[in-house]
């Protein structure tokens, strides 16, 4: 069920959703905000079991958040995964 409302948004964001090619302005912004939304309660779920990891665990030192920023720097860039460490960051 759709509920009628007024909404005003930037030029640009029109701009943006109307290049989606979608069958109205509508729609596209109806489709844009669920992904939004679809997506905000990815990373509240995602962030919940990392504090649940964190309990139980322990929260990661410096030194393995340093690795984890490294080796997602690398996969960025392209890189191969480190040999021998088969891409994980120890968690001890």
């Amino acid at each position: 069920m759709k509920k009628r409302i007024t909404l005003s948004l930037d030029e640009d964001l029109v701009e943006a959703l109307q290049a989606r090619g979608a069958r109205s302005l509508s729609a596209a912004a109806n489709d844009a905000l669920r992904e939004a939304i679809a997506e905000d309660a990815h990373r509240a779920a995602l962030l919940a079991w990392l504090d649940e990891l964190d309990a139980v665990r322990g929260a990661p030192s410096a030194e393995q958040l340093a690795a984890a920023d490294a080796l997602l720097d690398a996969i960025e860039r392209g890189e191969p995964l480190p040999a021998g460490g088969g891409g994980k960051v120890s968690a001890a």
